[in-house]
């Protein structure tokens, strides 16, 4: 009988190994490929920024007060609009709402940053460029982060900052070193493209009742959300890098927060089991002089589907300062589905 040759064993196995590595990553192109162009087309326009193809919508009069959408981390901006907010405020603000690079339609370029801080200067530009002036800016959990740096920085003169469930200071996180690998140097690439899209699958039935939790996640969103963005591998480039990054762009963020020096609110889900609310949104409540901050009893991360007449008022209150009056009462507001 034959000796078995342990070197032919090893690269049969090499080979085949490459193979299903190989596969895995083409059905990886092309699923991706089929959900941007078949799945989900875009629904907005283009423009070029600082050489990053930003995709974005409006919504509401062009003449109204323009507010700028900023969403989180993993998310589009079909989250905006799925979750109603965009729409609440579309009756008498100028909406406008943009991936935010490596997201949805967005490209996200290699080789350079994407700090909160980089994408504020970015979103700055991109206001300039479609001719916005002035804007508020409205962010959402990692998009309130960018939202904050967007009002620190003179440069972005933004009117005032909606912010909410967000994260603002470092805190150690478990998820972060695990969720962080799809964005690592080698191992990143390898992941992304080959057990990338299953293991999105597997990950979002639990990863979207934790963040609705304690309520149940809309019917709206289940049938009109584009779950299958998350599952290409560029976005997932995108989500692990700034989830890796959080951390220390919010301690670089932080030492500037007192200085803050246009209107802001905040508003946190009291039951948010994504980011605690006590931690980031009141400890930043009491940096930020003249800030205002609301806990939303029952709610959790994603407060903007649930609580559009809070969020709303907390918007006309910004804008009212930022014009140096008082708020309208008597302005009809569009509740909340």
């Amino acid at each position: 009988m034959a000796e078995t040759d342990p070197s032919r064993i090893a690269g049969a196995a090499l080979g085949a190994l490459a193979l299903a590595a190989g596969g895995a990553a083409l059905y990886s192109w092309i699923h991706a490929r089929r959900v941007t162009s078949e799945m989900h087309p875009p629904i907005g326009r283009f423009v070029e920024v600082d050489g990053v193809r930003l995709h974005y919508v409006e919504r509401g009069p062009l003449d109204a007060p323009p507010i700028l959408f900023v969403h989180g981390n993993g998310a589009c901006l079909e989250d905006l609009l799925v979750s109603g907010l965009v729409d609440a405020c579309a009756t008498r603000y100028r909406c406008i709402v943009p991936d935010r690079p490596g997201y949805g339609h967005s490209t996200r370029p290699s080789g350079r940053s994407y700090t909160p801080q980089d994408q504020a200067v970015l979103l700055s530009r991109f206001l300039d460029t479609i001719g916005v002036e002035r804007p508020l800016v409205v962010g959402h959990s990692w998009g309130a982060l960018a939202s904050l740096a967007m009002a620190l920085d003179p440069r972005a003169d933004v009117a005032g900052a909606v912010l909410m469930s967000g994260y603002y200071y470092p805190q150690e996180r478990g998820d972060v070193a695990l969720m962080g690998l799809p964005a690592a140097p080698v191992i990143g690439p390898a992941l992304r493209w080959t057990l990338g899209v299953q293991t999105m699958r597997r990950m979002a039935p639990k990863l979207y009742p934790r963040l609705f939790h304690p309520r149940p996640i809309p019917e709206r969103m289940l049938r009109d959300y584009p779950f299958a963005y998350a599952e290409r591998p560029e976005q997932m480039r995108a989500a692990s890098a700034e989830l890796a990054a959080m951390s220390a762009s919010a301690e670089d963020l932080a030492e500037d927060y007192a200085s803050c020096a246009v209107p802001v609110a905040l508003l946190h889900g009291s039951q948010d089991a994504a980011i605690d609310g006590s931690l980031h949104t009141g400890r930043l409540a009491a940096e930020i002089e003249g800030a205002s901050v609301a806990f939303l009893p029952g709610l959790g991360h994603m407060i903007h589907y649930f609580a559009h007449d809070d969020i709303v008022a907390a918007i006309d209150s910004v804008a009212s300062r930022a014009e140096g009056r008082a708020p309208d009462e008597g302005r009809p507001r569009r509740a909340a589905e």
